[in-house]
């Protein structure tokens, strides 16, 4: 019987999760991160927000918004201190500061060109002065030896220059105006005294980021609820690839080759690593000889309904998360559905408010439907840092039982993200140290003050647009889910090291249990499994080769006695890779 839906790995109770507690303060250390919340997610009311696994988005649309407030405040500020003195009639106070502003500029660009200059600096070159054995002494014998050509040298004499410049220039005005003088001065203190605030303040947000029992606002906003609710929604809509005609250049590659194509529609699950390719299909027949007539061995009637072994397997894997504490695994069943958005272009009634059990049946029974119905089991791990989603689809047509898998891995965000956990950058002291770092780095935030207008303009479109045009069709406009901010903080599956074994065996164990409760359900509805039972073991014995889209054929024959020559160096492997199974 098919259960009432629960969020997906997400916390059911109002404890975050690790993840996002670091995707909360990924956008206070990461402003590309932060723009990219903002822009496809609080702002992008036209798209429906892709399914979280293991987060909540709503904490992390807010504290995106909090992140972005408090740059455009130090920004607008600094520009305001330095505009605001020209427009009352105190032009040498802004002469003042733009000058001691361009000083710290070419100070922080000289230390730049000084570290390029120094790694310019090869390995070979110290081999060819015989210093290769003592290269670690890099400062004694630059001092000792200095280098008489830099390729630098022109940079640093304008570099020169132009402080030289700064300071003859701003002495000159401070000693004809020592009123405007004074004035420049403290409006430096205030710059000085806001960047020390808003670094610190930040510093005091990622602590309680750190710390906090719930990081849900106590209200939400439109576009917060509105999120709130597809993120959970059983009904996600992917994007197509673009057809081939639509494309600028005509790639073929045909080196890879995957059931689901190059983009995979499993958005928000990650990065898709495992398939059977292709699917399992098992013909219903009795068991009894092998040599009986066809018409006689297999039911003309399935002996059962899809949503019947569907029901059986849910059951069969939620029994892994009733285990002791110790053994358990942690894994997590519900119902999702993938709707194409062009499909939803043509008929919004595809993304219904919600799924009923009986509609859940209809659509599992339904085979061909534009509404793709898949269980999806998740388990997450470390807080929900990785997860590992496994999606199986079963289809009963043709007097053949069709089952399909395919599973996706969600690593760890950047480490950036979670740097507040480390000894040292979280606590009183912390906060000290990010409000001089903020203090440091204002020659880059004068730099990036103009980008203060870009969240303006994102304020505005937040309060001018609904919250959500998901709900009613509008012409020429695709509603799929754009992008995944879980999914684009995720390290790349290939760059993952110990926890990969730990994700490939959480796959491996809710897949052999999916095959043997498939093997015991048909059993009991009188269906011969001899053939299951070898495409089952064949997939369990499978090996690592089939996880990825690594699907690499060569020396490959099609047709009627046709042939491959292998080269003559190449030995022959009485082993087939392909032999693991129909993946």
């Amino acid at each position: 019987m098919i259960t009432p839906q629960a969020p997906p790995a997400m916390e059911s109770t109002d404890e975050p999760t690790d993840a996002t507690r670091h995707l909360c303060a990924g956008v206070y250390v990461d402003e590309r991160f932060r723009d990219l919340v903002i822009d496809k997610v609080c702002t992008a009311p036209h798209r429906r927000v892709a399914p979280s696994y293991g987060f909540d988005i709503v904490p992390v649309m807010h504290h995106a918004w909090r992140a972005a407030a408090l740059t455009a405040i130090l920004r607008v500020t600094l520009v305001g201190a330095m505009v605001t003195p020209a427009f009352v009639g105190a032009l040498p106070t802004t002469v003042l500061i733009t000058c001691a502003i361009a000083l710290f500029r070419l100070l922080r660009f000289a230390i730049l060109l000084r570290d390029v200059d120094r790694g310019s600096r090869s390995k070979r070159e110290f081999k060819r002065r015989g210093l290769g054995p003592i290269q670690s002494q890099g400062y004694l014998f630059r001092l000792l030896l200095p280098r008489r050509y830099s390729a630098m040298a022109p940079a640093f004499k304008r570099i020169r220059v132009a402080a030289l410049s700064l300071v003859l220039t701003g002495l000159t005005v401070a000693l004809t105006e020592p009123g405007n003088a004074v004035t420049a001065a403290d409006v430096a203190v205030g710059m000085t005294l806001m960047c020390l605030v808003v670094g610190a303040a930040r510093q005091l947000i990622l602590n309680r980021i750190l710390r906090a029992p719930t990081l849900r606002p106590a209200h939400l906003s439109g576009r917060q609820r509105v999120a709130d609710i597809q993120q959970r929604h059983t009904c996600a809509v992917y994007r197509r690839p673009r057809h081939r005609d639509d494309e600028e250049e005509d790639q073929d590659d045909l080196t890879v080759f995957t059931l689901f194509g190059e983009e995979s529609p499993f958005i928000g699950a990650g990065e898709l690593v495992y398939q059977w390719n292709p699917p399992m299909s098992i013909q219903l027949l009795r068991p009894g000889d092998d040599d009986a007539p066809l018409h006689e061995r297999e039911h003309l009637v399935p002996p059962f309904q899809a949503h019947e072994l569907v029901d059986y397997l849910r059951e069969a894997v939620q029994l892994l998360d009733t285990d002791s504490r110790d053994v358990r695994l942690p894994v997590q069943v519900r119902d999702r559905v993938y709707v194409a958005e062009t499909d939803v272009a043509a008929d919004h009634s595809l993304i219904p408010q919600a799924f009923d059990e009986a509609d859940l049946r209809a659509l599992i029974n339904t085979p061909g439907s534009k509404q793709h119905h898949f269980l999806e089991f998740t388990a997450p791990t470390e807080g929900s840092e990785y997860m590992a989603t496994v999606l199986l689809h079963v289809s009963l047509q043709g007097r053949t039982l069709s089952l399909s898998t395919a599973a996706c891995a969600l690593a760890h965000t950047p480490r950036s993200f979670q740097r507040t956990e480390e000894f040292g950058h979280h606590g009183a002291t912390a906060v000290v140290w990010a409000a001089f770092r903020e203090l440091a780095a204002l020659p880059m935030e004068i730099q990036k003050s103009w980008r203060a207008t870009r969240y303006l303009y994102a304020l505005g479109k937040a309060t001018v647009f609904p919250h959500d045009l998901t709900a009613t069709p509008i012409r020429n406009i695709l509603i799929g889910s754009q992008v995944s901010i879980r999914e684009e903080s995720s390290q790349d599956w290939s760059k993952i090291q110990l926890q990969k074994s730990d994700i490939l065996g959480q796959m491996k164990t809710i897949e052999r249990r999916l095959l043997l409760a498939a093997s015991d359900f048909l059993y009991s509805r009188d269906v011969d499994i001899s053939e299951f039972t070898d495409r089952a073991l064949n997939i369990i014995n499978s090996g690592i080769f089939n996880f990825g889209d690594n699907n690499n054929f060569s020396h490959n024959a099609v047709g009627d006695a046709a042939q491959v020559s292998a080269p003559a160096t190449q030995p022959t492997s009485s082993s087939n890779s392909s032999s693991g199974g129909s993946k």
